[in-house]
């Protein structure tokens, strides 16, 4: 199949925003670091093309306890790191509902230019993985950022309330909205037949955005350090404000196996190509 690409919609400009939401994944994903440097970086992944590889039927569980880990680089220098845990299953508001916390921030010489540190919260239905609440947290250089959204199945809006400076505002959603730490479950565990588009509706920043995930092709990925996995490579087909750059586009590499593992994810934007991999303890 041929990899789509086009000129996407016009997104955030901050790159806290570009490196991290992305994966969640995201995961993650930045803005300085000496580019002389980055000729000198060892490629961290390799593609073997075959015809086929062995897909497993996805777990269809959430694993209590996940806690993945990532490393982001831009033009091939280290910058950061991101972690995405479903930390345990709890009541909310009488629902039984998984509580995950993602992070992202950068490493300490980037933080010297430009620091990030951003936590998200959210709680997702146990039943259906769709979002009941989402905690963002962001602290990218002097910005700062204190949301919650809550949805409300029963009216189809979700609730979104700035901490910061008090501003409410209800958005319309569709009955089978994602966010991005749901999405990012929701494909993991429930993703039957990876040879189809999948279409779904995603809330991100007071909007809904309809995103389909397109396969590309089967292929051996040889992570450096990491070895060589049977992987699936995922191009996004939509773009939203806070996940996506303005111009570019995206690349996603799962396993091939039923954990349907993000082992690296590829963003390609007009500042050079920033991925996100996953930490070998992770495999």
């Amino acid at each position: 199949m041929k990899p789509w690409s086009s000129k996407t919609t016009r997104g955030n400009n901050r790159l806290g925003h570009v490196a991290w939401k992305a994966a969640a994944l995201a995961l993650a994903w930045w803005l300085a670091a000496l580019p002389v440097f980055a000729s000198i970086q060892e490629e961290p992944a390799r593609e073997i093309a075959v015809q086929s590889v062995t897909v497993a039927p996805p777990s269809g569980l959430l694993p209590v306890g996940e806690r993945l880990k990532f490393h982001g680089r831009w033009l091939g220098i280290p910058v950061g790191r991101g972690s995405i845990e479903v930390k345990e299953l709890v009541q909310f508001h009488g629902r039984p509902a998984y509580y995950v916390e993602a992070e992202g921030f950068t490493n300490s010489a980037l933080s010297v230019f430009y620091p990030v540190h951003d936590t998200i919260r959210s709680y997702l239905d146990a039943e259906t993985l769709q979002p009941l609440q989402f905690e963002k947290h962001q602290r990218e250089g002097r910005y700062r950022a204190d949301e919650v959204v809550t949805f409300d199945y029963d009216r189809l809006v979700a609730t979104y309330h700035s901490e910061l400076n008090g501003t409410t505002k209800e958005v319309p959603i569709p009955s089978d909205v994602q966010d991005i730490v749901s999405s990012f479950y929701w494909l993991r565990t429930r993703l039957a037949d990876p040879s189809r588009p999948i279409t779904l509706p995603l809330y991100s920043d007071e909007k809904v955005y309809r995103t389909t995930f397109e396969p590309v092709r089967p292929l051996l990925l040889e992570l450096r350090r990491h070895g060589v996995i049977p992987s699936l490579l995922i191009e996004p087909k939509a773009v939203f404000k806070g996940i996506f750059v303005k111009r570019g586009r995206m690349l996603v590499y799962v396993s091939a196996d039923k954990r349907r593992l993000p082992l690296l994810v590829k963003l390609f934007t007009p500042w050079g190509l920033v991925t996100g991999i996953i930490d070998r303890t992770c495999l």
